[in-house]
């Protein structure tokens, strides 16, 4: 006769067999070290330096034989560096950079952007307008950043024009490495001539390596990160002893296919308010250039 009490002791006992072959399990996997995989990391040069610009191209554009598009997407969180203090945890945005540029023969490239970021608050993710200065302990208003006049720059082997400038190159520091399985490309720019002389631009991209062999592939599906530096814009309304401070942001993002791949909740903000500026604005090229490509 099958009793209560045999129930549980049978229950009892079947427990205890599973929790020691749970431990008996956990032991052998604490005791089995992992297979040890040395990383392969190595710098890889270029030759020829139109092969390594159309590589630069391919990876952060796409490489059109006469004009294109590209779309990425993005999540950077900004600091304020107040002189003489530690960095700060500001706020963050969520936002998109849609380029756009046309070939112009021999490998020159006319490029023009746009950009569009909501911010968002630290604590609660949320969109909002505004936020707590860490600083000063006041609330600010936060406007929504928008980047509509940049004057565009000529990209092509030697480096690149800005389109607000009299023509002269400008140094782009550009190294790709190996990584595993990865390509990985570094780049460092500043800003055009008529901005703010603190503002810099690092970042680094990365793609699956047979992606990246595949030439036929014009635009790679990239992931990317970077950093910002730069002034004060006067919304912050910084206080004098901290003039000499500045902002930094670190950002992280991918390159999408079409505004129908961002999030949801991005996509339905820029439909309602910016829906003019989900695509390229070609208007731009209309301008004329203050030097001869």
């Amino acid at each position: 006769m099958v009793s209560r009490r045999n129930v549980l002791s049978k229950a009892a006992g079947a427990t205890s067999a599973l929790i020691g072959a749970k431990a008996a399990v956990a032991q052998d996997l604490v005791s089995v070290s992992p297979p040890v995989s040395q990383v392969t990391s190595e710098f890889l040069y270029f030759e020829d330096p139109v092969e390594e610009f159309r590589a630069h191209f391919r990876m952060g554009r796409d490489l059109v034989e006469n004009q294109g598009s590209t779309l990425t997407w993005y999540h950077w969180m900004v600091f304020i560096i107040p002189g003489g203090r530690r960095p700060e945890p500001f706020m963050r945005y969520e936002g998109i950079e849609y380029s756009y540029f046309r070939h112009m023969g021999d490998n020159n490239y006319r490029i023009h952007a746009h950009n569009v970021s909501f911010p968002r608050d630290l604590k609660t993710n949320k969109f909002v307008d505004r936020i707590d200065n860490p600083i000063t302990g006041q609330k600010v208003d936060v406007p929504v950043s928008l980047l509509l006049h940049d004057p565009g720059t000529v990209g092509n082997p030697i480096g690149f024009r800005n389109l607000s400038g009299d023509g002269s190159y400008q140094k782009v520091y550009r190294q790709f490495r190996v990584e595993d399985n990865l390509i990985k490309k570094d780049t460092v720019r500043s800003a055009p001539p008529d901005w703010p002389a603190t503002h810099i631009e690092n970042s680094c991209s990365w793609v699956e390596k047979d992606l990246f062999a595949n030439e036929t592939i014009t635009s790679l599906p990239t992931h990317f990160c970077g950093h910002y530096a730069f002034e004060y814009p006067a919304w912050l309304k910084m206080p004098k002893e901290y003039e000499h401070g500045h902002l930094a942001g670190f950002w992280d993002g991918k390159k999408l296919n079409s505004p129908a791949e961002l999030p949801r909740e991005m996509l339905e903000r820029m439909e309602r308010e910016y829906p003019e500026l989900l695509a390229p604005r070609w208007t731009e090229f209309d301008k004329p250039a203050p030097f001869e490509i």
